[in-house]
């Protein structure tokens, strides 16, 4: 019984630790920045890399994996935003340090998934240039039509609107 306690109270205070530590909200440091110079590989194979610094939005930039839960209950959410905001506002996913790609292709169908996914399996663009350290999912970052990231942080988009009003404050679309 008395291990059980023991084990109890560790669990309780790294929980305690994890939660303190995490910052919700990435402060921006110095933004706008442009994109990094960074491609990524299509999702599918018979689709085009992405050269991320040619992105010029708006633009909704989320990186996403299968094993994070949140990220797949938003990706439905942000299907429905692509659907409705298709020619005004673009959505790229991209799949990050996610080595289930089996698991990812099975989310992205179940999701019903048509806007361009791309795939960043080994982290490639963790802290790279604007970007923070990810040290957690789902991310999203907002780019303007200079190609700059005008805001970031980890969230987890639950609605149409909430994504709605991140875009309408830092890229002035839709209202």
């Amino acid at each position: 019984m008395k291990r059980v306690l023991v084990a109890l109270v560790l669990v309780l205070a790294a929980v305690v630790l994890f939660l303190a530590l995490r910052d919700d909200k990435v402060e921006p440091k110095a933004l706008p920045q442009p994109l990094p110079e960074q491609s990524l590989d299509a999702f599918e194979a018979d689709s085009e890399p992405l050269q991320l610094a040619d992105v010029r939005g708006p633009a909704v930039i989320n990186f996403w994996a299968s094993w994070c839960g949140p990220c797949r209950a938003e990706l439905p959410v942000l299907e429905q935003f692509h659907q409705q905001y298709a020619g005004q506002v673009d959505l790229i996913g991209i799949d990050f340090q996610d080595s289930r790609t089996d698991k990812a292709a099975q989310l992205i169908e179940q999701s019903g998934v048509t806007y361009p996914l791309y795939e960043d399996f080994d982290g490639d663009l963790n802290g790279l240039g604007p970007l923070p350290a990810i040290r957690g999912l789902p991310f999203t970052a907002l780019v303007n039509a200079k190609g700059e990231i005008v805001h970031q942080e980890f969230v987890e988009i639950k609605t149409v609107a909430q994504l709605e009003a991140l875009v309408q404050k830092h890229l002035g679309v839709g209202g």
